[in-house]
């Protein structure tokens, strides 16, 4: 299965964040800052990690647990604490499912940069819809 190109979601491609691992309540997602992710202090934009964030945990969300059931998810809560900036041009998100209902899951990620050190990290609630159910 090719990652990268698991759903179109055009804001993420916009922003250039790539897939990388996905699955069992889990992702690893990665971004190559280039020159307009920066804001005027030279460095990325906090909105840049809330994106990364954000996306990390609702794809960890949305695709298969170890029940097998894909959803589509929805961001209802996104909390997002700045933590340092990135010495890299390279950011790896990882995401993760904490706790996951029929309806709701609650999840965390954490931003890292090429050497490792924690940048930023975030806690977000999602709306959880079956997928077969939003094809229609």
């Amino acid at each position: 299965m090719n990652v990268k190109k698991l759903r179109n979601n055009p804001f993420q491609h916009f922003v250039g964040i790539e897939v990388l691992k996905l699955g069992g309540g889990k992702s690893v997602l990665q971004l190559e800052l280039k020159e307009h992710h920066f804001n005027l202090y030279g460095i990325p934009h906090g909105g840049v990690h809330a994106t990364l964030l954000d996306i990390a945990m609702g794809t960890a969300a949305s695709f298969p647990d170890s029940s097998g059931r894909e959803v589509d998810s929805v961001t209802l809560n996104l909390s997002v604490d700045y933590i340092a900036p990135p010495s890299s041009r390279i950011l790896v998100a990882k995401g993760k499912v904490t706790k996951k209902g029929k309806s709701i899951a609650y999840c965390t990620a954490e931003i890292f940069d090429e050497d490792k050190k924690l940048i930023a990290s975030g806690r977000s609630i999602f709306k959880l819809y079956n997928r077969e159910k939003n094809k229609s």
